[in-house]
């Protein structure tokens, strides 16, 4: 009932009258006032009159509609609010979700016509400005600026709702992966321990590629203003820094996610190391820096309990296997020793994002499960099976 609420057509249309309405008042208000200033009987009197209507309009067209704009969003806020607390409360590997808010990887279709409007509203205020000499046309830009407004609240609402709504999905896909994988050990118990199966396989994004697909709006934004507007000097040195800016601050955040990952990974390697005395590992113990909290993004727990590490958010600390005995250690001080007779089995995921390292999903026999991400995933993996812990490769 509430996804229906939220994706209502009546809702969508009351919102684009009132939208509509408030950017018409914001195009009409400025167009009088500038008409009568540049007529050729301007007086004192027409200006004034302009400016009266242009109040008269805000009063009984504008005002009305932000009051009613103001309601639909508050109540929007209040219903994704009761949308979250009905999600969390079921996340079992049986559960279901809806994908009404985006499908087969892409968000809901009010995403795009927004970011169409948005991304033309950005065009033309671009082509307002480099025709700054003409009042008439910056008459124009307040409505340019409303609509731009509106369909970047838009724009912003789905992305969220997309985000949270593939976030909740992700988490009931780890559960229905957890109990296939604990169906994987389960059928090749009588194989020999150690011995791998490969029997899923995921698909690596290189970074090169996302940083284009997410540069790709602006170039093709900057791409048809060039051809619309190819002897604007001024609209083509917008254009060009405006994309120039996006490169340079888009371009370095794929390097520093990686180098962030990599760096917070070598402080715990350097402060967990066994010879340590904070780091609470035996002498002699294989440490491997990991980080742990990749599960449901519930907010850190007791420490002490084993589902505490597979909770968010994403934390570091380090990993050993010694004396039977599973040791996991946190930067913030957390510690837990886990016997390897509660370990149902392990897993090898390999990450789908290449600046990430393959990650170790550890199924316990309690039906719940701890996955850490290292890149000495695989020493992790072997330091488990010399253990006697069975092992697939996912």
């Amino acid at each position: 009932m509430l996804i229906r609420e939220d994706l209502s057509r009546t809702r969508a249309l009351a919102f684009l009258l009132c939208a509509g309405a408030v950017t018409l008042v914001s195009a009409l208000a400025p167009a009088m006032v500038v008409d009568a200033v540049d007529s050729e009987s301007s007086e004192a009197t027409d200006v004034a009159v302009a400016v009266v209507l242009g109040v008269v309009l805000l009063a009984v067209l504008g005002i009305p509609a932000l009051l009613v704009l103001r309601a639909f969003r508050k109540r929007s806020a209040r219903r994704f609010e009761l949308l979250q607390q009905w999600a969390a409360v079921d996340r079992g590997h049986d559960a279901d979700f809806p994908t009404s808010y985006g499908t087969q990887g892409y968000p809901h279709g009010r995403f795009f016509y927004a970011t169409v409007v948005l991304a033309m509203a950005l065009l033309l205020a671009v082509a307002v400005l480099a025709g700054a000499s003409d009042p008439t046309a910056l008459a124009l830009l307040p409505c340019l600026i409303v609509a731009g407004l509106f369909a970047w609240g838009t724009v912003r609402k789905y992305a969220g709702r997309y985000s949270w709504s593939e976030r909740e999905r992700g988490i009931r896909t780890r559960a229905r992966r957890r109990e296939l994988h604990r169906a994987q050990l389960a059928q090749v118990a009588a194989a020999p321990i150690g011995a791998p199966s490969a029997y899923l396989s995921g698909v690596r994004i290189h970074p090169a590629l996302l940083y284009a697909a997410l540069l790709s709006p602006a170039a093709i934004v900057t791409l048809v203003y060039v051809v619309a507007r190819p002897k604007s000097a001024l609209g083509l040195a917008v254009a060009g820094l405006l994309a120039l800016a996006i490169l340079v601050l888009g371009l370095p955040k794929v390097v520093r996610m990686r180098g962030r990952e990599r760096a917070e990974l070598d402080s715990a390697s350097n402060s967990l190391a066994p010879d340590s005395i904070a780091s609470g590992f035996p002498t002699g113990a294989v440490v491997h820096p990991v980080r742990y909290g990749l599960g449901e993004p519930e907010g850190q727990a007791a420490a002490s309990a084993a589902s505490a590490w597979d909770l968010g958010p994403v934390r570091t600390g380090g990993l050993a296997v010694d004396a039977g005995t599973l040791r996991l250690r946190g930067m913030d001080g957390a510690v837990l020793d886990l016997p390897l007779a509660e370990v149902r089995g392990a897993v090898l995921l390999p990450s789908g994002v290449a600046w990430l390292a393959p990650s170790v999903d550890v199924l316990l026999r309690s039906g719940g499960a701890i996955e850490v991400r290292s890149p000495q995933s695989r020493a992790i993996l072997d330091a488990l099976t010399g253990a006697g812990v069975q092992v697939v490769v996912s």
